[in-house]
This record gives structure tokens, sequence and C-alpha cells, in this order.
């Protein structure tokens, strides 16, 4: 099991898992990835721009994030809470799925120390990401993970997004 850089050959199996997880999200009542995001060309430009990973075993594909090192303009303003950091770069973890038939494999926290030992190396000292309010399991996870709650951001779109940070 090894985490790499999407390319443009998984674009299907990573859409794959990202409707997926947009089923899942709908089914559980959770208000996220219900309006068409993301879509294939968001996954598309994931893969172009190198921001796009993908955790395999040999030629198949068991989860997918967006991961950069930057700043995310949703993330400039926090609402009843502040960051942990005060930093002009940080890690961002957008559009994480795992395969539904292999959630609890430990297939997420494979992803996400590879988020982090990218973070470590190049001396980036936390990684923040949203939730939506309703979707529990992801909360549960970034919590057992190091994650803490900062408080609300809202996306461009308008909709609220609780806001986590993991320090490095």
């Amino acid at each position: 099991m090894h985490v790499r850089t999407s390319e443009i050959k998984d674009l299907s199996r990573v859409m794959d898992l990202i409707n997926q997880a947009k089923e899942y999200f709908k089914d559980n009542d959770i208000n996220q990835w219900q309006k068409g995001y993301p879509d294939i060309n968001t996954i598309l430009d994931d893969i172009l721009l190198g921001n796009g990973y993908v955790l395999s075993k040999h030629s198949h594909i068991y989860g997918t994030m967006h991961f950069i090192i930057g700043i995310e303009p949703s993330y400039v303003k926090i609402y009843n809470g502040h960051w942990l950091t005060d930093t002009r770069q940080y890690g961002i973890i957008h559009r994480f799925a795992i395969d539904n038939n292999h959630k609890g494999n430990g297939y997420a926290k494979k992803l996400l120390d590879y988020a982090v030992n990218i973070c470590k190396q190049s001396g980036t000292p936390s990684i923040r990401l949203d939730i939506e309010k309703n979707n529990k399991p992801m909360k549960e996870f970034v919590l057992k993970n190091g994650f803490q709650y900062c408080g609300i951001i809202r996306l461009k779109n308008g909709e609220e997004r609780e806001a986590y940070e993991r320090l490095i």
C-alpha cells in the first residue's frame, strides 16, 4: 500500500470514489458534495496540477485526496474561534474519499500520514481542513488523529463548514 500522485489514467477510479462518497453523504443526510461538486473537471485539475493523490496497492486504488501546501482563501476568515497557528502557509486537505468497501481498514490514516510527512519534510507547521457539520465519521477521524476544532469558515458559495487544524 502506498500513496502516489494521481495520474490521468486514475481519473475514472478517482471519480468512482468521489461518487461513492456523494452517495454515502446523501444516504446519511450529510449536505456535502450534493450540488455537482467535485466534478470531473475539478478532479482533472487536481491531477494536472499535481495536487491529487491516491492510495493504491498494485494497480487498485483505495482512496484519494487533494493536498497542497499554501493558503486556502476560504480559511482567511474564521468565525467563533481561531486557528491554532498564525502562519502564511499550511497543509490543506480537500476531496478526501476512501472506497466504501474498505472503510475501517486504516486507509484514511495512510493518506493523512502521507500529508503529515510532506508537511514535516517541508517545515510546514500544520494541516487544515473543513468538514460539513453532519459528517460525524470524518469529524471522529480527524479528532482521533490530532486535529482540533477551531471554528467556522464559509466557502465561496456561502456554505458554512467546521474548521479543524492539526499541528505538525
